[in-house]
């Protein structure tokens, strides 16, 4: 077993164990209030369907903490509906708040700051530590941890304390990033001399589209500006209000999080209710105004201004 492997099934042994011991503590205290809120899992072959719209199913006190450890635990395929999709993430938006004593508090945060930082180890030994190429990724994990949910597994769980409100609501977005003429082709080279090439396409026709696109980049004034512009899937956000630093957060909300209430009552924080999202109902709020765009690579969504 090489050292990768190794501290990848170690760190993971440590990460069951101490959620597994979180879960227990969770489940033992009685002054708190939850809220979670459960979407429709996504089924095999809709993965790529337009969402307009996802209805939500409210749960509460007790029923809310067993679905949130459940969720907190869920790491392997084989704990889920085989109809539902393996390549869709699975969410469960939602917030517990808990007045722990003291000591309890130290060891309930204690115990997320352990848990989060052996989810780190495990994503940076899969993505860096075991030195393998991205490609290969999805076969070290499933050797070494067969039906693993990466996704589930690197998330950190968020944890806050003594805030006013915890309202949700829904993002719709585009990630956009700046990119350099040397970034694209460096990233176009590589494909060029990688011995791949998209299914269902000849290495000869996959090469010389290659060629035709380095073209195209370097034809760009250097001064040009370019943006990859990529669609995120709507998805649950919590909107966390601190009048203490008359703060405002904005969270992206796949965990319920976990409210501590030590100098306040848990009865003082605000947990708001999720709405059904309706992609007709959504309003753009202080939307920046973009420079245009133009498309230039679809399979890169590549964009230059114009």
């Amino acid at each position: 077993m090489n050292k990768a492997k190794y501290d990848l099934l170690d760190n993971f042994k440590q990460l069951e164990s101490r959620i597994s011991e979180f879960s227990q503590q969770l489940s033992q205290l009685t002054d708190f209030t939850a809220v979670v809120f459960r979407l429709p899992d996504i089924m095999k072959g809709d993965e790529n369907k337009e969402i307009s719209e996802i209805n939500v199913e409210k749960f509460t006190g007790l029923s809310a903490i067993k679905q949130a450890i459940d969720h907190f635990n869920l790491l392997f395929l084989q704990d889920k509906s085989e109809s539902t999709s393996n390549k869709s993430a699975i969410r469960l938006p939602g917030a517990i708040c808990v007045s722990p004593p003291y000591s309890t508090f130290r060891l309930l945060q204690s115990q997320l700051d352990e848990i989060n930082q052996l989810k780190k180890q495990i994503k940076h030994i899969v993505t860096k530590k075991s030195g393998i190429d991205e490609s290969q990724r999805f076969e070290f994990v499933h050797d070494s941890l067969h039906g693993l949910l990466t996704l589930n597994t690197y998330r950190t769980l968020t944890y806050l304390v003594d805030v006013d409100t915890v309202r949700f609501g829904w993002a719709n977005k585009k990630v956009i990033n700046k990119v350099t003429k040397e970034q694209i082709l460096n990233k176009l080279q590589d494909s060029l001399e990688s011995k791949r090439s998209p299914l269902g396409m000849t290495r000869e026709h996959w090469q010389s589209q290659i060629e035709q696109e380095i073209l195209l980049i370097k034809s760009l004034s250097d001064n040009a500006v370019l943006k990859t512009q990529r669609p995120v899937k709507v998805q649950p956000i919590a909107r966390v209000w601190d009048s203490a630093q008359q703060k405002q957060t904005q969270l992206a909300c796949a965990n319920p999080l976990i409210v501590f209430a030590v100098d306040k009552s848990y009865e003082e924080i605000v947990l708001g209710d999720l709405p059904d999202y309706r992609a007709t109902n959504i309003a753009l709020r202080n939307r920046p105004r973009s420079k245009p765009v133009e498309l230039l690579l679809p399979r890169l969504n590549l964009y230059v201004e114009i």
